[in-house]
């Protein structure tokens, strides 16, 4: 299985007060931040868009009325957008790519790694069901198997085996 290292785009500091005024300077800050981060870390999950956003906005949550801003500013940005099974993975405006490696060097939950991704490591581990799924955890350094983490890896053994259908077909 390849890996590369997680690349970072560099965050701005953007005032939320200033968002909430409606300052076009602000908007126009936002914008190019998604652009940059969006365009630099795709495939991200709204989650870790979320941590990237919160250290420009220097906040510890992002409180409805700012995720309001955000989504409406996605929308109309018009990037790609997946389904990672509990979140929205955001890509480049031009679409998905072909993801051959996991992205290291970033503490991410394991349903924060887009299926894209951990289908590449799924299937260096080759095995199937509960070992692969110990693996996995062993692999980002979990040693408990939650349900909600349970039922990714079987989304994720999922979609392995649609890709080697569509492979072999």
């Amino acid at each position: 299985m390849k890996e590369i290292k997680y690349e970072f785009a560099k965050i701005k500091k953007i005032s939320l007060d200033d968002l909430y005024q409606g300052s076009t300077k602000a908007y126009q800050k936002l914008d190019e931040l998604l652009i940059d981060i969006v365009n630099k870390e795709a495939p991200i999950t709204m989650n870790i868009l979320k941590l990237r956003l919160r250290t420009s906005f220097g906040v510890d949550r992002i409180r409805e009325k700012a995720q309001t801003i955000i989504d409406n500013e996605i929308k109309k940005l018009g990037f790609t957008i997946t389904d990672n099974l509990y979140d929205i993975v955001l890509w480049p405006k031009e679409g998905t790519f072909n993801v051959d490696y996991l992205r290291v060097g970033i503490k991410r939950t394991i349903y924060d790694v887009p299926y894209q991704e951990m289908v590449n490591l799924a299937a260096s581990l080759n095995k199937k069901g509960e070992e692969l799924y110990r693996e996995i955890l062993k692999y980002f350094g979990f040693e408990v198997l939650t349900k909600k983490a349970l039922d990714y890896l079987k989304f994720i053994e999922e979609k392995i085996w649609e890709l080697k259908d569509l492979l072999y077909r």
